[in-house]
């Protein structure tokens, strides 16, 4: 368990799969038994594969500290697409946002990303009307660095060299 104070990040077990069924973020709805109890397969079998220098995926479920059985998103670090420099995601309930949490996720899973895995740099982006998850990626540690072609912003995040 990754406390930081409101939020904790932690990894899923079976023992969560009430709360899985009822949050995991296919559509917004909540999945049957046998999907959430997939998805934990599915988490739990990336964990292993995450190694330092090398993210395959890493997802971690979003609790408060005084509440850590109720799961009100997700967050992590995908790298499908590059395991050396792997893609922050924060999917947080619609009641939980614009209050601090998705920052905090941001700070956590760069420290992480650093320390933990000795990665040199990790890749953001969002929807460019979404402000919130801007603001959250800035003030937790990345750069906006470009746009896309529809104007969606581009943020990095790149350790500092120890030594």
């Amino acid at each position: 368990m990754l406390k930081k104070d409101p939020v904790i990040l932690r990894t899923v077990t079976e023992d969560d799969l009430p709360e899985v069924a009822r949050t995991w973020p296919s559509d917004h709805r909540p999945v049957s038994g046998e999907e959430a109890r997939g998805a934990i397969a599915y988490m739990r079998g990336n964990y292993e594969k995450n190694t330092k220098g090398s993210i395959c995926h890493l997802c971690l479920a979003v609790c408060r500290a005084e509440d850590p059985g109720t799961i009100m998103g997700w967050c992590g670090l995908d790298g499908r697409r590059d395991h050396a420099e792997p893609e922050i995601f924060i999917l947080l309930d619609e009641e939980y946002r614009n209050k601090g949490y998705g920052t905090e996720c941001v700070k956590e899973l760069l420290r992480m990303a650093a320390e933990d895995f000795e990665l040199h740099s990790v890749h953001g982006g969002c929807d460019r009307e979404n402000i919130a998850s801007k603001r959250a990626m800035e003030k937790g540690g990345m750069v906006q660095y470009g746009t896309e072609d529809n104007g969606d912003p581009l943020f990095r995040f790149t350790a500092k060299e120890q030594g």
